[in-house]
């Protein structure tokens, strides 16, 4: 069947006033909801929570100041040939550096892979109503003019930052703060569907963005995300009432 993947809105302001100042801190936010009952649910039994919950923290220092890349890693996999170095012999060590650096931090990048979803769509995200991307829908459907400006953003829709610790088919991909989603917006006119059976999906795509823009809003991305239990979260910070018929909008959904 392949991967499920879908776009949210997603308030980074208060992703990056609230939620990461907590996991750089002392966690009070992150052990609230690693030992809540959907916590329970999602991480399939918290047991041993302060040690884990330490373990994320710890890592958690080791990311970059957008909260995207672990720099260890970076450094790892973007070191430069040593002299008299084949290139293959070059490749391969930095392949086997890679499996190694998440072979030994498996556990704590599990933890957070599966938890931070629930940290975001509690806190600064909106799990409904969201957009669609399916396996390749996306990609498939919303291109731009290469080298550009719109180009680079729309690529964190569906692609990681090089670096990133995390399984792309699970949790969190990536985000796109307002900010960018305002220079995308300034440059439109180097958007387009891929073809015409691309359009209305690709005028949908486009929607989103401008209600994430009137909203003050970003967006984030997700993949084979545990629905149901994100669905049922009480209370969520961010809200947004949308009347999807009225907006004509059914690439754009209400999970039920």
């Amino acid at each position: 069947m392949g991967d499920w993947n879908t776009l949210h809105f997603f308030d980074d302001k208060t992703f990056y006033a609230k939620v990461v100042p907590d996991l750089l801190a002392k966690g009070e936010l992150l052990k609230k909801h690693f030992e809540s009952k959907l916590g329970n649910s999602i991480l399939w039994g918290n047991n041993n929570s302060h040690e884990r919950i330490d373990a994320i923290l710890k890592f958690c220092h080791s990311l970059d100041k957008d909260f995207k890349v672990h720099q260890d890693l970076h450094a790892l996999i973007s070191r430069e040939k040593k002299p008299g170095e084949q290139y293959l012999e070059a490749l391969h060590a930095i392949q086997k550096d890679e499996k190694e650096f998440k072979k030994q931090n498996s556990h704590v990048i599990d933890d957070l892979t599966e938890i931070l979803p629930l940290l975001l769509f509690s806190e600064c995200a909106s799990f409904n109503p969201h957009l669609i991307l399916g396996r390749n829908i996306f990609r498939n459907r919303v291109n731009a003019k290469p080298k550009s400006v719109a180009k680079e953003i729309i690529t964190r829709v569906t692609d990681q930052e090089y670096g990133s610790a995390f399984p792309y088919n699970s949790g969190i991909v990536n985000w796109i703060t307002n900010e960018n989603l305002q220079l995308l917006w300034m440059d439109k006119d180097s958007l387009f569907s891929s073809d015409a059976d691309s359009e209305e999906y690709f005028q949908e795509f486009l929607k989103f963005i401008v209600i994430a823009i009137e909203n003050n809003l970003g967006i984030v991305s997700g993949s084979n995300m545990k629905e149901s239990i994100l669905n049922s979260i009480e209370n969520p910070a961010l809200v947004l009432d949308l009347d999807l018929e009225a907006l004509g909008l059914s690439c754009v959904i209400n999970y039920k």
